[in-house]
């Protein structure tokens, strides 16, 4: 039977509800799953969200994790307190709060409204993010494909932060974003979707974070 990931969730939902009742504020997904691309290696990256987490309740959500249903797919994800998550960077929670599809409980109260300045300052993040790691890695290690795969599927998050800054528009899917793009935000994205990476795509990683940096410190400074 193949894999179907709500009833995946529901059982997971049931089994935290038998566990922490009313402490269980918020259960959701993320990821490949909730945008429809995921494969046969995608995670599960399921979002739960307690009244307060503690240490104990990390062991006690690792268990039921290991007793779901068995699935070629790893259990991934998140797992906070309310209160973390009030507390968290704006900029962090703006790809948190486009990507994440609620299954149970309400992110009312706990997630604001993500803005344009969360997106710009999300994007500023990534961009950085990746222009260390690219720059790190060239001098003290090896790019190698596995290593480019993995930044060029941040840098797609990186695209989405900037395509909402200047549209106002938040796109999931990858190929759907893809379509809106121009000039070296197309290339690397397209280099994404085509998944491969010779040693000219880090060249290009490199222009682009470089771009991306200057775009969204110039866009912030105006604010």
């Amino acid at each position: 039977m193949p894999f179907n990931i709500y009833d995946w969730m529901n059982e997971l939902i049931l089994r935290l509800k038998e566990t922490f009742g009313a402490r269980l504020a918020t259960v959701g997904l993320q990821g490949s799953f909730k945008r429809g691309e995921a494969h046969e290696q995608s995670d599960i990256d399921a979002v739960v969200v307690l009244d307060e987490l503690t240490p104990a309740d990390l062991t006690v959500y690792k268990r039921i994790l290991a007793q779901m249903p068995a699935s070629s797919h790893p259990a991934c994800g998140f797992i906070s307190g309310t209160a973390d998550l009030k507390n968290w960077s704006r900029a962090e929670l703006f790809q948190f709060a486009h990507d994440t599809e609620t299954l149970y409980g309400s992110f009312d109260g706990i997630l604001p409204p993500p803005t344009r300045q969360d997106a710009l300052e999300a994007a500023q993040t990534g961009a950085g993010t990746l222009f260390h790691a690219l720059c790190h890695t060239q001098v003290h290690g090896e790019i190698t494909s596995s290593f480019l795969a993995q930044l060029y599927k941040g840098a797609f998050f990186v695209l989405q932060a900037v395509h909402f800054a200047q549209t106002g528009e938040y796109i999931s899917g990858r190929q759907k974003l893809h379509q809106t793009l121009s000039g070296h935000n197309k290339a690397v994205l397209g280099t994404l979707l085509e998944g491969k990476y010779p040693l000219a795509s880090a060249e290009l990683l490199f222009y682009w974070c470089r771009e991306t940096l200057a775009y969204t410190a110039a866009e912030l400074r105006a604010r």
